[in-house]
């Protein structure tokens, strides 16, 4: 009996370290390629990727268990290294299929270990799954502390140490002495060069792909410079890669994640050395009035705060949400004046929308210049999006602005253009704003040059937008034109100057703003809280999802036709719906609470740490009698998840208005106990499954059950993002909700 209890637990702590690798492991392949490809293929890659877990079950029912998980687990912990450092040591390649496959073999093999570890102890499935479950709690919350405190590359090695350590676990639960020997080896090796330090230090910093991807502002500097860009600076948290490289003489520039990019201007205090700026169209917004009070949010490398400076500005709140890229501007304070200590400035470390949620201040100009999202994506089934460009985001804006105060836009282009001009309108007419009067409440100046405006014809480049609550006055209208007639701009849309046809047309009521929608050729919709992908410019469904879904369907397809007349197919069904309700309930309902909570990391490894933990005690407690009420033989607990996740759907904004401005501790507990009880009854339908194989005689089909749950897992987290991009957050959770009550329905 003592044996059989020793076995178990090493078994569980072997499921436990090894879940918290491979959770941290698909983080660190998303940062990974969040540095060298296009946003929307990270998404791509790691969706295929991942499907690897489920095929790893589909390769032991056809193995019929000629695998041990044992000596798969070393496998596993070489392979981190392995794939992570061939995919970040070779050249770009431009062959997406070649990423996919070398990254998709550690979920193969996680995959393979978990759906044996399930099969060779299915009478202790819900402890399984509870360490399972526990282990990806861990994982959710390690990262940040792994990543900030050791960096990319060590933190890989880490979690090849943990792999290494569930196979030690796994060899004692079986009793293989052979490995032992082999595991402490090869664990002595990694741990050495983990604490030795330089030659991954060394390693880190020669990243081949990062340095040659096409798509790289480094890649770009290097076709413009006859030298090689020489990077000074690099860091490599959680939250992204930064680097700092040379520019020019007179500049420097911070990359984040190799694609967004922030100039770092030579500054020494003297405000006149730095005059030539007011030349440059980022000066616009702080050339119309009074600047004494600027909030600037994304401050970058500090340009922003020059241009307050030069604007008159004496109090301004600067928030930039990446602290690697203050770090960096203050690594060369020498270079940049110090910047961010300059008199007057006062430095956050924010999400823009928490700290104006949080700020009782009022302000002469508000200011984001081009502001993407440059949080973690956390996962490659999570949506990377803020909440900064929101209709509810510019209510806030104007509410903290002072009765003659301006709200600032520099956009990147034609299309956050008219997206921007679009949600400003709509605010301010739920403010009250006549529509005869709403193109005299803005201002939107061209980067394009007059002598260049025939070449370029209609094109829009990095154009300056300027809200006010109040017309704006005759003397502002005059220092507006007076400053784009010395920079020599086209100008868009003047008050009492010029108009842009559409907005002067819908002001006279010739056409509706719906009209103006249609008329664009891409998507102009103001973003809303609950939909807030402003980056989102297509009026369908992107390409990428549309591939990803349809690979997801012809596989479903193929499985579900090989076992349409077995007797497995209602526990397929089973199966499959539970992995893609839970994604179509956790990544929107993740999302939702991010804007609760501010910042983008935190709030991911919080949230999921919260909703995994309560999932992992609901799979623990899944066989207890309480939780096994039946209603005509069917679970009760498929009634109880949809109501659930209905009661959420009220509660969440009501939370969010009222909680908003309390401390983050106090929000983590008010969320954490609101998650709780949907995922303690999301988590018993995985074991509760396992134990239904059991009772029929059906657990050699356990890895078979696991492959599917896996695919419909990745489709669960495809459908959840086509959903909350078209029709929202809620309708996405109310889906999933749908799906779990259909196994109550059609008692799968």
């Amino acid at each position: 009996m003592l044996k059989a209890r020793k076995k178990v637990l090493f078994t569980l702590i072997g499921i436990f370290i090894l879940s918290t690798s491979l959770f941290i492991y698909e983080i660190l392949v998303t940062r990974l390629f969040s540095t060298m490809l296009l946003k929307h293929l990270v998404f791509f890659t790691i969706s295929l990727a991942i499907l690897g877990i489920g095929v790893g079950g589909f390769i032991v029912y056809k193995s019929k268990e000629k695998f041990q998980y044992e000596n798969l687990s070393i496998l596993l912990g070489l392979l981190y290294i392995g794939a992570v450092v061939m995919i970040y040591k070779l050249p770009y390649i431009e062959m997406l299929a070649f990423y996919i496959l070398v990254s998709s073999l550690p979920f193969v093999i996680g995959g393979m270990i978990l759906s044996l570890v399930f099969l060779k102890n299915n009478k202790i499935s819900n402890k399984l799954y509870f360490a399972d479950l526990l282990g990806s709690t861990l994982g959710s919350i390690l990262i940040i502390p792994l990543m900030n405190s050791f960096g990319f590359i060590k933190t890989l090695f880490i979690i090849s140490s943990l792999a290494l350590i569930s196979s030690l676990m796994f060899s004692l639960s079986s009793n293989l002495k052979k490995n032992r020997t082999v595991i402490i080896g090869i664990l002595a090796m990694i741990i050495a060069l983990i604490f030795e330090g330089s030659f991954l230090d060394s390693l880190e910093l020669n990243f081949t792909a990062y340095f040659t991807s096409p798509i790289t502002v480094i890649d770009h500097l290097n076709k413009k410079k006859d030298s090689e860009v020489k990077v000074l600076y690099t860091k490599w948290d959680s939250i992204s890669r930064t680097d700092v490289v040379d520019g020019s003489q007179y500049e420097k520039v911070i990359i984040t994640d190799g694609g967004a990019s922030a100039p770092m201007l030579k500054f020494d205090g003297d405000l006149e050395k730095v005059g030539y700026l007011r030349g440059e169209i980022e000066f616009l917004p702080f050339s119309i009035g009074n600047n004494d009070d600027t909030l600037i949010i994304g401050s970058g490398g500090g340009k922003d705060i020059l241009l307050a400076l030069l604007g008159g500005s004496k109090n301004i709140d600067a928030v930039e949400i990446n602290p690697s890229t203050v770090d960096a501007a203050n690594k060369f304070k020498d270079f940049n004046g110090d910047i961010y200590n300059q008199k007057g400035v006062n430095a956050y470390i924010d999400d823009g929308r928490n700290f104006i949620e949080k700020t009782d201040k009022k302000y002469n100009n508000i200011y984001l210049s081009m502001v993407m999202t440059n949080s973690v994506n956390n996962g490659g089934l999570s949506m990377s999006e803020n909440y900064i460009y929101t209709k509810e985001a510019y209510g806030t804006y104007f509410e903290h602005l002072k009765d003659d105060g301006y709200l600032s836009f520099m956009f990147h282009d034609a299309q956050d253009m008219f997206k921007g001009i679009n949600t400003g309108i709509e605010v301010l007419l739920d403010m009250g704003i006549k529509r005869e009067d709403i193109p005299n409440h803005f201002v939107v100046v061209n980067n394009i040059t007059l002598d260049k405006a025939e070449e370029h014809k209609n094109y829009i480049d990095m154009p300056i937008v300027v809200f006010k609550k109040q017309p704006f006055t005759i003397e502002e209208i005059q220092n507006i034109n007076n400053s784009t007639k010395i920079q020599n701009r086209v100008v868009e849309n003047i008050p009492q100057t010029v108009y842009r046809d559409e907005y002067y047309r819908y002001s006279k009521g010739e056409i509706e703003l719906s009209d103006i929608y249609k008329g664009i050729p891409f998507n102009t919709v103001p973003s809303i809280d609950n939909k807030p992908f402003f980056f989102d410019y297509g009026k369908g469904i992107p390409l990428t999802l549309l591939t990803l879904l349809a690979i997801m369907v012809l596989a479903s397809w193929i499985i579900y036709k090989r076992i349409r007349e077995s007797e497995i197919y209602k526990s397929s069904l089973y199966f499959g719906a539970i992995g893609l309700g839970f994604m179509l309930i956790e990544i929107p309902l993740i999302q939702k609470s991010m804007l609760f909570l501010g910042n983008p990391t935190k709030s991911f490894s919080y949230i999921l740490f919260s909703l995994l933990l309560s999932c992992g005690i609901g799979s623990y407690f899944s066989n207890k009698k309480i939780f096994n009420i039946k209603i005509k033989h069917r679970q009760i607990i498929f009634v109880i998840i949809p109501i659930l996740t209905i009661l959420l759907q009220m509660v969440i904004p009501l939370m969010i208005d009222k909680y908003r401005i309390i401390e983050d501790s106090f929000k983590l507990l008010i969320l954490a106990g609101l998650l709780f009880p949907l995922g303690f009854f999301l988590g018993m339908a995985f074991p509760k499954g396992i134990t239904k194989l059991n009772l029929n005689k059906q657990e050699k089909h356990i890895p078979l059950m696991w492959g599917i749950n896996g695919i419909m897992s990745v489709t669960g987290s495809v459908l959840a993002l086509i959903i909350s991009m078209k029709v929202g957050f809620t309708a996405a959770n109310l889906a999933g909700g749908l799906v779990y009550l259909s196994i109550f329905i059609f008692d799968y």
